[in-house]
């Protein structure tokens, strides 16, 4: 056992979206050391313009931290993928595996679809992660004026009892319909 690092294996967590219900297990890690600071990645070309950038995450493994990288993910309707991550607690740091969430659009969101196809996503430089507290939020095209305009990418800190919902388009029917860019209770 590494010293100053507490492992602790927990159970099977049932996540439920509307009516159907998906079970996945979760090992759940509490290590009394930091992971290192998130890795800056550079994607590789999406594979479609209604595709988002999911970043890499550190998991425990063999008594050390291993890098898990980044990957692209094909959003699924009223859904976002949350991130793996770690998350500090009192004086510990707790692994939470990532997973799809239900999306909960905040009561200011206002509904956007359009017939145009958004450009795929832009390959970002991401500078350095200010604290190992902080993940990046990947940019995306943000329809305004009737055209397609780029919100570059951030880095932010993770709130605790929230996640992020990363901003995709979905390609639904004829239309181009703009989902997440919001943090959402967990």
């Amino acid at each position: 056992m590494m010293k100053n690092s507490s492992l602790v294996v927990a159970a099977l967590v049932v996540i439920a979206f509307g009516s159907a219900a998906r079970a996945q297990v979760a090992v759940g890690i509490r290590l009394a050391i930091a992971p290192p600071l998130v890795r800056v990645e550079t994607p590789p070309a999406p594979p479609g313009p209604d595709c988002y950038w999911i970043g890499g995450h550190w998991k425990w493994d063999g008594g050390q931290h291993v890098w898990v990288a980044g990957n692209w993910v094909t959003p699924r309707p009223g859904e976002v993928y949350v991130r793996a991550h770690w998350v500090r607690e009192g004086p510990e740091w707790v692994f939470r595996p990532g997973h799809w969430a239900a999306i909960a659009p905040p009561t200011e969101f206002v509904s956007v679809a359009v017939r145009q196809v958004p450009p795929p996503p832009r390959i970002e430089v991401m500078p350095a992660p200010p604290s190992v507290e902080h993940f990046w939020i990947a940019g995306h095209w943000r329809w305004e004026r009737n055209e397609f305009r780029w919100v570059s990418g951030r880095w932010e800190a993770h709130r605790p009892g929230f996640i992020w919902a990363p901003a995709h388009w979905i390609h639904v029917g004829a239309e181009w319909r703009f989902a997440g860019d919001h943090w959402q209770k967990f």
